[in-house]
Protein backbone atom coordinates (compact mmCIF):
# COMPACT_ATOMS: atom_id res chain seq x y z
CA UNK A 1 0.00 0.00 0.00
CA UNK A 2 1.37 3.42 -0.99
CA UNK A 3 2.44 5.71 1.83
CA UNK A 4 1.50 9.40 1.71
CA UNK A 5 4.85 10.85 2.69
CA UNK A 6 4.08 14.35 1.43
CA UNK A 7 1.28 14.83 3.96
CA UNK A 8 3.76 13.99 6.72
CA UNK A 9 5.80 17.08 5.94
CA UNK A 10 5.58 20.08 8.32
CA UNK A 11 2.90 22.71 7.61
CA UNK A 12 5.54 25.31 6.72
CA UNK A 13 6.97 23.14 3.93
CA UNK A 14 3.54 22.21 2.56
CA UNK A 15 2.48 25.86 2.49
CA UNK A 16 5.70 26.72 0.70
CA UNK A 17 4.97 24.06 -1.95
CA UNK A 18 1.42 25.37 -2.43
CA UNK A 19 2.68 28.94 -2.79
CA UNK A 20 4.05 28.10 -6.25
CA UNK A 21 0.54 27.31 -7.54
CA UNK A 22 -2.22 29.75 -8.47
CA UNK A 23 -4.28 30.08 -5.30
CA UNK A 24 -7.43 28.55 -6.77
CA UNK A 25 -5.47 25.55 -8.08
CA UNK A 26 -3.79 25.11 -4.69
CA UNK A 27 -7.23 24.65 -3.13
CA UNK A 28 -7.96 21.68 -5.38
CA UNK A 29 -5.35 19.68 -3.46
CA UNK A 30 -8.04 19.20 -0.78
CA UNK A 31 -9.05 16.05 -2.65
CA UNK A 32 -5.72 14.50 -1.71
CA UNK A 33 -6.29 14.44 2.03
CA UNK A 34 -8.19 16.19 4.83
CA UNK A 35 -4.74 16.94 6.19
CA UNK A 36 -4.38 19.67 3.53
CA UNK A 37 -7.63 21.55 4.17
CA UNK A 38 -6.50 23.71 7.16
CA UNK A 39 -3.39 24.76 5.22
CA UNK A 40 -5.39 26.89 2.82
CA UNK A 41 -6.00 29.49 5.50
CA UNK A 42 -2.28 29.67 6.23
CA UNK A 43 -1.10 30.38 2.68
CA UNK A 44 1.37 33.26 2.59
CA UNK A 45 1.13 33.76 -1.19
CA UNK A 46 -2.26 34.67 -2.69
CA UNK A 47 -2.65 35.18 -6.44
CA UNK A 48 -6.02 35.83 -8.09
CA UNK A 49 -6.59 36.54 -11.76
CA UNK A 50 -9.67 37.52 -13.77
CA UNK A 51 -9.18 37.24 -17.52
CA UNK A 52 -10.65 35.56 -20.58
CA UNK A 53 -8.46 32.50 -20.15
CA UNK A 54 -9.37 31.74 -16.54
CA UNK A 55 -13.09 32.56 -16.90
CA UNK A 56 -14.97 30.47 -19.44
CA UNK A 57 -18.55 31.40 -18.51
CA UNK A 58 -20.69 33.29 -15.96
CA UNK A 59 -20.71 30.35 -13.56
CA UNK A 60 -16.91 30.23 -13.38
CA UNK A 61 -16.88 34.00 -12.87
CA UNK A 62 -19.33 33.85 -9.94
CA UNK A 63 -17.53 30.84 -8.48
CA UNK A 64 -14.19 32.68 -8.49
CA UNK A 65 -15.73 35.71 -6.74
CA UNK A 66 -17.26 33.50 -4.04
CA UNK A 67 -14.00 31.63 -3.67
CA UNK A 68 -12.04 34.85 -3.05
CA UNK A 69 -14.73 36.05 -0.62
CA UNK A 70 -14.39 32.82 1.37
CA UNK A 71 -10.62 33.01 1.53
CA UNK A 72 -10.07 36.74 2.04
CA UNK A 73 -12.99 37.57 4.33
CA UNK A 74 -12.90 34.54 6.61
CA UNK A 75 -12.30 35.36 10.32
CA UNK A 76 -9.75 32.53 10.31
CA UNK A 77 -7.34 34.58 8.15
CA UNK A 78 -7.89 38.12 9.45
CA UNK A 79 -4.54 38.20 11.26
CA UNK A 80 -2.66 35.70 9.12
CA UNK A 81 0.51 37.25 7.58
CA UNK A 82 0.62 37.40 3.77
CA UNK A 83 3.96 37.47 2.01
CA UNK A 84 2.61 38.17 -1.48
CA UNK A 85 -0.82 39.37 -2.62
CA UNK A 86 -1.76 39.75 -6.28
CA UNK A 87 -5.13 40.61 -7.81
CA UNK A 88 -5.29 41.12 -11.58
CA UNK A 89 -8.54 41.95 -13.39
CA UNK A 90 -7.86 42.19 -17.09
CA UNK A 91 -10.31 41.51 -19.91
CA UNK A 92 -9.47 41.61 -23.59
CA UNK A 93 -13.20 41.73 -24.24
CA UNK A 94 -16.16 42.13 -21.95
CA UNK A 95 -17.58 38.61 -21.77
CA UNK A 96 -18.60 39.12 -18.18
CA UNK A 97 -19.00 42.00 -15.79
CA UNK A 98 -15.89 42.95 -13.86
CA UNK A 99 -15.89 42.14 -10.15
CA UNK A 100 -17.91 44.78 -8.35
CA UNK A 101 -16.15 47.68 -6.73
CA UNK A 102 -17.40 46.57 -3.32
CA UNK A 103 -15.96 43.09 -3.84
CA UNK A 104 -12.54 44.38 -4.81
CA UNK A 105 -12.49 46.97 -2.02
CA UNK A 106 -13.23 44.28 0.57
CA UNK A 107 -10.51 41.98 -0.79
CA UNK A 108 -7.91 44.76 -0.90
CA UNK A 109 -8.81 45.98 2.58
CA UNK A 110 -8.47 42.40 3.88
CA UNK A 111 -4.96 42.27 2.41
CA UNK A 112 -3.86 45.62 3.85
CA UNK A 113 -0.03 45.61 3.68
CA UNK A 114 0.43 47.15 7.13
CA UNK A 115 -1.93 44.75 8.94
CA UNK A 116 -0.91 41.57 7.10
CA UNK A 117 2.83 42.35 6.86
CA UNK A 118 2.74 42.04 3.07
CA UNK A 119 6.06 42.14 1.19
CA UNK A 120 4.70 42.19 -2.38
CA UNK A 121 1.38 43.86 -3.25
CA UNK A 122 0.08 43.82 -6.86
CA UNK A 123 -3.25 45.37 -7.83
CA UNK A 124 -3.99 45.57 -11.57
CA UNK A 125 -7.59 46.49 -12.33
CA UNK A 126 -9.82 46.93 -15.34
CA UNK A 127 -10.44 50.63 -16.01
CA UNK A 128 -14.17 50.17 -15.34
CA UNK A 129 -13.66 49.42 -11.63
CA UNK A 130 -12.09 52.76 -10.58
CA UNK A 131 -11.12 51.65 -7.09
CA UNK A 132 -10.10 54.31 -4.58
CA UNK A 133 -7.23 52.87 -2.58
CA UNK A 134 -7.05 53.80 1.09
CA UNK A 135 -3.82 55.72 1.82
CA UNK A 136 -3.18 53.35 4.74
CA UNK A 137 -2.00 50.87 2.11
CA UNK A 138 0.93 53.23 1.54
CA UNK A 139 2.15 52.88 5.10
CA UNK A 140 4.03 49.64 5.68
CA UNK A 141 7.38 48.69 7.11
CA UNK A 142 7.46 45.33 5.31
CA UNK A 143 6.37 46.21 1.77
CA UNK A 144 9.19 45.68 -0.76
CA UNK A 145 7.30 45.55 -4.08
CA UNK A 146 4.22 47.65 -4.95
CA UNK A 147 2.54 47.51 -8.35
CA UNK A 148 -0.69 49.39 -9.10
CA UNK A 149 -2.63 49.90 -12.34
CA UNK A 150 -5.89 51.79 -12.94
CA UNK A 151 -6.20 52.72 -9.28
CA UNK A 152 -7.03 56.02 -7.59
CA UNK A 153 -5.19 57.03 -4.42
CA UNK A 154 -7.59 58.59 -1.93
CA UNK A 155 -6.42 61.78 -0.26
CA UNK A 156 -7.96 64.77 1.46
CA UNK A 157 -5.37 67.51 1.62
CA UNK A 158 -2.34 65.73 3.02
CA UNK A 159 -1.28 62.29 1.80
CA UNK A 160 0.63 60.34 4.44
CA UNK A 161 2.94 57.62 3.16
CA UNK A 162 5.76 55.66 4.77
CA UNK A 163 7.39 52.83 2.83
CA UNK A 164 10.88 52.48 4.34
CA UNK A 165 11.55 49.03 2.82
CA UNK A 166 10.09 49.56 -0.67
CA UNK A 167 12.51 48.78 -3.51
CA UNK A 168 10.19 48.32 -6.52
CA UNK A 169 7.36 50.70 -7.44
CA UNK A 170 5.35 50.27 -10.65
CA UNK A 171 2.46 52.69 -11.29
CA UNK A 172 0.45 52.80 -14.52
CA UNK A 173 -2.68 54.94 -14.93
CA UNK A 174 -2.73 55.74 -11.23
CA UNK A 175 -4.63 58.87 -10.22
CA UNK A 176 -3.66 61.22 -7.39
CA UNK A 177 -5.39 64.32 -6.09
CA UNK A 178 -2.39 66.39 -7.20
CA UNK A 179 1.26 66.07 -8.16
CA UNK A 180 2.36 66.96 -4.65
CA UNK A 181 0.75 63.75 -3.35
CA UNK A 182 2.70 61.69 -5.88
CA UNK A 183 5.95 63.39 -4.91
CA UNK A 184 5.23 62.76 -1.22
CA UNK A 185 4.79 59.09 -1.99
CA UNK A 186 8.13 58.93 -3.80
CA UNK A 187 9.84 60.80 -0.96
CA UNK A 188 8.50 58.14 1.41
CA UNK A 189 10.55 55.44 -0.39
CA UNK A 190 14.20 56.03 0.64
CA UNK A 191 15.40 52.62 -0.63
CA UNK A 192 13.60 52.67 -3.99
CA UNK A 193 15.65 50.97 -6.73
CA UNK A 194 13.18 50.25 -9.55
CA UNK A 195 10.60 52.86 -10.61
CA UNK A 196 8.06 52.50 -13.41
CA UNK A 197 5.65 55.44 -13.63
CA UNK A 198 3.55 55.94 -16.76
CA UNK A 199 0.33 57.86 -17.37
CA UNK A 200 0.09 59.29 -13.88
CA UNK A 201 -3.07 61.40 -13.57
CA UNK A 202 -4.11 64.25 -11.26
CA UNK A 203 -7.46 65.68 -10.20
CA UNK A 204 -5.82 69.08 -9.67
CA UNK A 205 -3.38 70.68 -12.07
CA UNK A 206 -0.51 72.04 -9.98
CA UNK A 207 2.67 71.72 -11.98
CA UNK A 208 4.68 73.53 -9.29
CA UNK A 209 4.37 70.85 -6.63
CA UNK A 210 6.09 71.73 -3.35
CA UNK A 211 7.76 68.34 -3.10
CA UNK A 212 8.86 68.33 -6.76
CA UNK A 213 12.18 70.14 -6.46
CA UNK A 214 13.25 68.44 -3.23
CA UNK A 215 12.68 64.91 -4.57
CA UNK A 216 15.82 62.76 -4.62
CA UNK A 217 15.85 59.02 -5.23
CA UNK A 218 19.51 58.35 -4.50
CA UNK A 219 19.19 54.53 -4.45
CA UNK A 220 17.34 54.31 -7.76
CA UNK A 221 18.92 51.99 -10.34
CA UNK A 222 16.17 51.58 -12.99
CA UNK A 223 13.57 54.11 -14.13
CA UNK A 224 10.85 53.79 -16.76
CA UNK A 225 8.94 57.08 -16.86
CA UNK A 226 6.99 59.65 -18.84
CA UNK A 227 9.06 62.79 -19.16
CA UNK A 228 6.67 65.12 -17.30
CA UNK A 229 5.93 62.82 -14.36
CA UNK A 230 9.34 62.71 -12.65
CA UNK A 231 12.01 65.44 -12.47
CA UNK A 232 15.30 64.35 -14.06
CA UNK A 233 17.18 65.66 -11.03
CA UNK A 234 15.51 62.95 -8.92
CA UNK A 235 16.73 60.02 -11.03
CA UNK A 236 20.34 61.06 -11.68
CA UNK A 237 21.73 57.85 -10.18
CA UNK A 238 20.11 55.27 -12.51
CA UNK A 239 22.02 52.90 -14.78
CA UNK A 240 18.92 52.11 -16.91
CA UNK A 241 16.48 54.78 -18.09
CA UNK A 242 13.49 54.56 -20.42
CA UNK A 243 11.65 57.83 -21.16
CA UNK A 244 8.43 58.40 -23.07
CA UNK A 245 9.16 61.97 -24.20
CA UNK A 246 6.12 64.16 -24.55
CA UNK A 247 5.78 67.33 -26.62
CA UNK A 248 7.55 70.40 -25.30
CA UNK A 249 10.10 68.54 -23.20
CA UNK A 250 13.75 69.58 -23.57
CA UNK A 251 16.97 68.23 -22.12
CA UNK A 252 18.42 71.58 -21.09
CA UNK A 253 19.68 71.95 -17.53
CA UNK A 254 19.51 68.21 -16.83
CA UNK A 255 21.91 66.60 -14.34
CA UNK A 256 24.88 64.45 -15.31
CA UNK A 257 23.90 60.77 -15.28
CA UNK A 258 27.21 59.37 -14.07
CA UNK A 259 26.02 55.76 -13.81
CA UNK A 260 23.75 55.56 -16.86
CA UNK A 261 24.75 52.81 -19.31
CA UNK A 262 21.43 52.08 -21.07
CA UNK A 263 18.87 54.64 -22.25
CA UNK A 264 15.70 54.22 -24.33
CA UNK A 265 13.90 57.27 -25.75
CA UNK A 266 10.36 57.17 -27.15
CA UNK A 267 9.35 60.37 -28.92
CA UNK A 268 5.69 61.10 -29.52
CA UNK A 269 6.67 64.48 -30.94
CA UNK A 270 10.29 65.01 -31.92
CA UNK A 271 10.18 68.66 -30.88
CA UNK A 272 13.59 68.62 -29.17
CA UNK A 273 15.27 67.55 -32.42
CA UNK A 274 18.71 65.95 -32.69
CA UNK A 275 20.27 68.93 -30.92
CA UNK A 276 18.24 67.93 -27.88
CA UNK A 277 19.51 64.35 -28.13
CA UNK A 278 23.08 65.68 -28.21
CA UNK A 279 22.40 67.74 -25.07
CA UNK A 280 21.24 64.57 -23.35
CA UNK A 281 24.19 62.47 -24.51
CA UNK A 282 26.64 65.09 -23.28
CA UNK A 283 25.32 64.34 -19.80
CA UNK A 284 25.63 60.55 -20.13
CA UNK A 285 29.42 60.01 -20.14
CA UNK A 286 29.30 56.21 -19.60
CA UNK A 287 26.43 55.33 -21.94
CA UNK A 288 26.81 51.95 -23.69
CA UNK A 289 23.35 51.34 -25.17
CA UNK A 290 21.28 54.00 -26.98
CA UNK A 291 17.78 53.23 -28.28
CA UNK A 292 15.66 55.88 -30.06
CA UNK A 293 12.16 55.37 -31.40
CA UNK A 294 9.98 58.03 -33.01
CA UNK A 295 6.23 57.52 -33.10
CA UNK A 296 3.63 59.68 -34.77
CA UNK A 297 -0.09 60.29 -34.88
CA UNK A 298 -3.00 59.29 -32.68
CA UNK A 299 -2.92 55.67 -33.81
CA UNK A 300 0.76 55.36 -32.97
CA UNK A 301 0.23 57.08 -29.64
CA UNK A 302 -2.52 54.59 -28.81
CA UNK A 303 -0.27 51.62 -29.51
CA UNK A 304 2.62 53.22 -27.62
CA UNK A 305 0.41 53.77 -24.57
CA UNK A 306 -0.86 50.19 -24.70
CA UNK A 307 2.52 48.56 -25.15
CA UNK A 308 4.88 50.92 -23.31
CA UNK A 309 5.33 48.23 -20.63
CA UNK A 310 6.46 45.61 -23.15
CA UNK A 311 8.61 47.66 -25.49
CA UNK A 312 11.22 44.86 -25.38
CA UNK A 313 9.30 42.95 -28.07
CA UNK A 314 11.33 44.37 -30.93
CA UNK A 315 10.14 42.04 -33.67
CA UNK A 316 6.51 42.86 -33.03
CA UNK A 317 7.09 46.58 -33.13
CA UNK A 318 9.19 46.54 -36.26
CA UNK A 319 6.28 44.94 -38.09
CA UNK A 320 3.77 47.26 -36.40
CA UNK A 321 5.42 50.49 -37.51
CA UNK A 322 6.09 49.47 -41.12
CA UNK A 323 4.20 51.63 -43.60
CA UNK A 324 3.39 54.47 -41.19
CA UNK A 325 4.24 57.84 -42.67
CA UNK A 326 6.39 60.04 -40.44
CA UNK A 327 7.53 63.63 -40.65
CA UNK A 328 8.91 64.18 -37.17
CA UNK A 329 12.58 64.75 -37.75
CA UNK A 330 14.20 68.04 -37.01
CA UNK A 331 17.53 68.72 -38.68
CA UNK A 332 20.70 68.93 -36.68
CA UNK A 333 21.22 72.68 -36.80
CA UNK A 334 24.54 73.15 -35.04
CA UNK A 335 27.86 71.27 -34.94
CA UNK A 336 27.95 68.29 -32.65
CA UNK A 337 30.24 68.73 -29.67
CA UNK A 338 32.59 65.97 -28.59
CA UNK A 339 30.41 63.39 -26.88
CA UNK A 340 32.40 61.43 -24.32
CA UNK A 341 30.23 58.30 -24.38
CA UNK A 342 30.71 57.92 -28.16
CA UNK A 343 34.48 57.92 -28.00
CA UNK A 344 34.77 55.74 -24.89
CA UNK A 345 31.74 53.56 -24.18
CA UNK A 346 28.89 53.29 -26.74
CA UNK A 347 28.53 49.71 -28.01
CA UNK A 348 24.94 49.42 -29.29
CA UNK A 349 22.81 52.06 -31.04
CA UNK A 350 19.28 51.54 -32.39
CA UNK A 351 17.20 54.13 -34.27
CA UNK A 352 13.65 53.20 -35.27
CA UNK A 353 11.79 55.17 -37.99
CA UNK A 354 14.84 56.97 -39.32
CA UNK A 355 14.30 59.15 -42.39
CA UNK A 356 16.40 61.37 -44.63
CA UNK A 357 16.86 64.29 -42.26
CA UNK A 358 18.15 61.91 -39.55
CA UNK A 359 21.15 60.81 -41.62
CA UNK A 360 23.62 63.40 -40.19
CA UNK A 361 23.11 62.06 -36.66
CA UNK A 362 23.36 58.41 -37.72
CA UNK A 363 26.55 59.05 -39.72
CA UNK A 364 28.07 60.96 -36.79
CA UNK A 365 27.51 57.90 -34.58
CA UNK A 366 29.11 55.60 -37.15
CA UNK A 367 32.09 57.90 -37.71
CA UNK A 368 32.84 58.67 -34.04
CA UNK A 369 31.83 55.68 -31.88
CA UNK A 370 35.16 53.89 -31.39
CA UNK A 371 33.77 50.84 -29.59
CA UNK A 372 30.47 50.49 -31.47
CA UNK A 373 29.63 46.82 -32.05
CA UNK A 374 26.12 47.00 -33.52
CA UNK A 375 24.16 49.79 -35.23
CA UNK A 376 20.52 48.84 -35.85
CA UNK A 377 18.44 51.11 -38.06
CA UNK A 378 14.79 50.80 -39.04
CA UNK A 379 14.23 53.16 -41.97
CA UNK A 380 10.82 54.79 -42.33
CA UNK A 381 8.83 53.30 -45.18
CA UNK A 382 8.00 56.78 -46.52
CA UNK A 383 10.39 59.02 -48.41
CA UNK A 384 11.85 62.07 -46.71
CA UNK A 385 14.09 64.96 -47.72
CA UNK A 386 13.77 63.78 -51.33
CA UNK A 387 15.22 60.36 -50.48
CA UNK A 388 13.62 56.96 -50.88
CA UNK A 389 14.11 54.16 -48.36
CA UNK A 390 16.64 52.28 -50.51
CA UNK A 391 18.67 55.49 -50.99
CA UNK A 392 18.91 56.04 -47.24
CA UNK A 393 20.05 52.46 -46.70
CA UNK A 394 22.65 52.77 -49.46
CA UNK A 395 24.02 56.04 -48.07
CA UNK A 396 24.39 54.67 -44.54
CA UNK A 397 25.84 51.36 -45.78
CA UNK A 398 28.70 53.20 -47.50
CA UNK A 399 29.39 55.50 -44.55
CA UNK A 400 32.90 55.07 -43.05
CA UNK A 401 32.89 53.58 -39.54
CA UNK A 402 35.28 54.43 -36.73
CA UNK A 403 34.85 50.99 -35.18
CA UNK A 404 36.29 48.32 -37.49
CA UNK A 405 34.12 45.60 -35.92
CA UNK A 406 30.82 47.54 -36.16
CA UNK A 407 27.94 45.57 -37.66
CA UNK A 408 25.28 47.68 -39.41
CA UNK A 409 21.83 46.13 -39.80
CA UNK A 410 18.54 47.40 -41.25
Amino acid sequence: MAVDRISELPDEILCHILSFLPTKLAFTTAVLSKRWTPLFYSLAVLRFRFNNETLKNHNSFDHLCRFIDTLMLSPRVSNQPIKKFSLKCRFLCRKFNSPSKSNVSAWVEAAAPKLRHVEKFVLILHHSITLKLNPSSLTSGTLVILKLEDVQIQSNNNLCADLPSLKTLHFRSVRFKNKNDFMKLLNACPLLQDLHASYIKYDENNEEAKEFKSLSLSKLVRANICSKDIPFTAIYNVDFLCIFVRSGVTFKSIPVFQNLIHIELWFYNFSCGWDGIVELLLNCPKLQILFIRKVCGLVCFYFASCFFDIYFNECYFLSLWQGIELSLSKDLECPISAIECLSSHLRLCTIVNLNGSDIPFATYILQNARLLEVMKINVSASSSEGMQKHEIIEKLSTCPRMSPGCKLSF
